[in-house]
């Protein structure tokens, strides 16, 4: 192989792999809501925006739920959101 067609097929490769790395967290915090028995459906479960990036996050893009989570990681100093806190979230089961 020339050099020309490994930098194309790393370049190729390396565009599969980086939207995959950058939805995993949204995924996993998904999965985790219904580990704890949430009825989360999609990331608006805790956002406004349907697919939010992390790039471009603000605070305010967060709905009610979302803001009690972020208020309570950072009280606790936590790097990622404890998704077990959502059965706290005050409310009726409407809410939940």
């Amino acid at each position: 192989m020339t050099l020309v067609t490994r930098a194309i097929v790393g370049t190729a490769l390396l565009s599969l792999t980086l939207p995959v790395g950058a939805a995993w967290a949204t995924t996993q915090m998904l999965t985790d809501a219904k580990k704890a028995g949430m009825p989360a459906k999609n990331c608006q479960y805790c956002h406004s925006e349907a697919m939010p990036k992390k790039g471009t996050f603000k605070p305010d893009s967060l709905n009610d739920r979302g803001k009690f989570l972020l208020n309570d990681m950072q009280t606790r100093q936590l790097k990622v959101p404890d998704m077990k806190k959502l059965n706290d979230f005050p409310g009726g089961k409407e809410q939940k």
